[in-house]
């Protein structure tokens, strides 16, 4: 083991040791957080109740870290620490991992796995950041593909698919969900990013949270879109003269359809034999 700074053996003397763990306070301004942290920002609310709790009662579980050197990379308790932070607080209580198995967490793949892991199990990604993690994780090649990222995260390749559309959602949502977690149901905004039209793609979005549509009428809404879009302009040609005729099908169903067609044609034919 490396020879530490005297800051940092006075931070773990007193430490409990299990194995490769110690379990120590240590101080705030050493610990580094994980540069592939997923989670976009935490609210001002959020983050004012829980050091008000920490004020109140102090610490119930501590942070996680790993030593790197003379500093601490942040594995869980991002929140925490940064409470610790607002209160103006010296120190935190943290388990520290020790730099036996430090290797384990220097590459750029394991810190994202740190991270992904504890935020899906203890805290809840939104599903922009989950989809923001997921594509980082893709383009910098730390899993061959999608099925190799869904055994990571314990999630079917259909689950991480569908996380991954979120992307492809209009500006105004992205900015929406960036600063308001409007929605955080992987489902109905893979449904909402099956719209096309990116205007009527945000109508929908704000209904959606205006509790004027469910992930049911999402549902049957793209069914209508696919056969509306199925539905093609009637256009007659006769042997001599040609003559088109278009007419928008979309609010009709497809036995008024025929009916207007038909109807059409009879017309037509009486004139263009």
């Amino acid at each position: 083991m490396e020879k530490k700074d005297n800051n940092q053996m006075r931070e773990i003397s007193h430490a409990k040791v299990y194995q490769d763990e110690y379990l120590a306070q240590i101080n705030v301004e050493s610990i580094i957080n994980n540069p592939l942290q997923p989670r976009l920002h935490i609210g001002k609310e959020e983050l004012q109740g829980l050091a008000k709790s920490i004020e109140q009662h102090g610490l119930i579980q501590p942070i996680t870290v790993t030593m790197q050197g003379d500093k601490f990379i942040l594995e869980a308790g991002q929140r925490r620490w940064l409470a610790h932070k607002q209160l103006g607080l010296k120190t935190i209580k943290a388990i520290v991992h020790g730099e036996s198995i430090i290797s384990k967490y220097e590459d750029e793949k394991s810190l994202f796995e740190v991270a992904i892991i504890e935020n899906t199990q203890r805290e809840n990604l939104d599903a922009l950041e989950l989809a923001l993690s997921f594509q980082l994780a893709l383009d910098k090649k730390f899993y061959k593909n999608r099925e190799e990222l869904s055994k990571m995260v314990g999630k079917s390749p259909s689950y991480v698919g569908k996380v991954l559309k979120v992307l492809e959602l209009d500006s105004e949502i992205i900015k929406d969900l960036e600063s308001n977690k409007s929605i955080n149901d992987v489902e109905s905004l893979y449904e909402i990013q099956k719209i096309e039209d990116k205007q009527e793609q945000v109508k929908v979005y704000f209904d959606f949270i205006a509790k004027k549509l469910d992930r049911k009428a999402l549902r049957e809404l793209n069914k209508k879109e696919k056969v509306s879009h199925a539905k093609v302009p009637y256009s007659f040609e006769g042997r001599a003269k040609k003559v088109k005729v278009e007419f928008d099908v979309s609010d009709l169903t497809d036995d008024k359809v025929k009916e207007i067609k038909d109807e059409i044609e009879e017309v037509l034919k009486k004139y263009f034999k």
